[in-house]
């Protein structure tokens, strides 16, 4: 019971770090390159990112509870 209430403090300490970070973004970055130049793209895709952390994260939460019962399914250690 120990492992999964660290599991689940982690999981939701990740996800605490990147809803806050997708949900307050930093302010933007003037650009610097040449006046062709354009970076929007770039910046979105960085910004979209954290869906990829979050549901890195879920899945290891479900990894977790699946060995969990896994292990109570299979009985006592002989």
């Amino acid at each position: 019971m120990r492992h999964a209430a660290l599991a689940l403090t982690v999981w939701f300490a990740g996800l605490h770090s990147a809803l806050a970070q997708a949900t307050n973004p930093a302010p933007p970055i003037p650009e610097s390159g040449p006046s062709g130049s354009n970076s929007g793209a770039s910046t979105a895709a960085a910004m979209d990112f954290n869906w990829v952390w979050i549901s890195v994260l879920i899945a290891l939460a479900v990894l977790a509870l699946w060995m969990f019962a896994r292990k109570r399914q299979s009985g006592p250690p002989r």
